[in-house]
């Protein structure tokens, strides 16, 4: 098998077991990452500990409904490009297929035209998030503080209270972002990673670590100490809490007191 580490992953999801592995062989023969599934539960475990970026997806799976399936997913924030294929569809199922997801094929399915088709998505869907630097950032985002200093998306930097700036990665802006808009509150390390990868991101993976690490580095290379404010509740996640935020938290306990007494 070819190695597919960086190649797109697709996830084949058929309840015709050899059609699918016929299918997941000819996509790595293609130079793809693919697997398969024969149930739509499968499926899901599938989406839930990996990066899919897009599904192959059966229109009918062992009598459940492929459409239906797919638009739970959206309903959860989940949206992976998708190409439906169907033994049979009325032209009704077709337009909510087609609604639903990006393509529609009918079987028999010429492969090499499957492939092409994919491909095709493929693009189109990297080219739509071309935009976004993370799922929770985008190049249209304006410049936000975070410990002491001012992220700018767009510019891909840091600018610090001395006045030098230092050029950033896309996941760490993304993790910056999200914990400046939930100061004060402990973030778990799904709720972190599904923020900034996306709810189909594996959240067993240890990158958040990594990326925690080289903000606070390039914080404290910069001379910027307020970073100490991102602290890390282990075996849970992080919180950042700046000063300002302690100094209010305890007026409002002596507030309450004074009206206790």
């Amino acid at each position: 098998m070819k190695d597919s580490k960086l190649a797109p992953f697709v996830l084949v999801v058929d309840g015709d077991e050899e059609l699918t592995q016929v299918v997941v062989r000819h996509f790595l023969d293609a130079d793809l990452g693919a697997a398969g599934a024969s149930s739509l539960r499968e499926a899901s475990r599938i989406l839930a500990d990996h990066f899919v970026n897009l599904l192959v997806l059966n229109m009918s799976v062992q009598g459940h409904s492929g459409v239906e399936f797919l638009e739970q997913l959206q309903r959860n924030g989940q949206h992976t490009p998708t190409i439906f294929i169907a033994d049979r569809y009325s032209q009704t199922d077709r337009l909510r297929a087609l609604e639903t997801g990006d393509d529609v094929m009918q079987k028999p399915i010429p492969v090499r035209e499957l492939l092409a088709r994919v491909r095709a998505v493929l693009r189109r869907a990297e080219t739509a998030r071309d935009w976004h630097l993370t799922e929770n950032v985008t190049l249209n985002d304006n410049p936000f503080p975070f410990c002491g200093a001012t992220v700018h998306p767009k510019d891909l930097k840091v600018a610090f209270p001395d006045g030098s700036t230092a050029p950033v990665g896309k996941k760490e802006v993304g993790l910056m972002a999200a914990f400046a808009a939930t100061q004060g509150f402990i973030l778990s390390r799904k709720d972190i990673i599904h923020k900034v990868w996306g709810l189909h991101a594996n959240i067993r993976s240890r990158s958040l670590d990594q990326y925690v690490v080289r903000i606070r580095h390039l914080f404290r290379r910069n001379g910027c100490n307020a970073i100490d404010a991102l602290k890390t509740v282990h075996g849970v996640g992080y919180l950042c809490q700046p000063e300002d935020d302690k100094s209010m938290e305890e007026n409002e306990n002596e507030t309450i007191v004074g009206v206790t007494r």
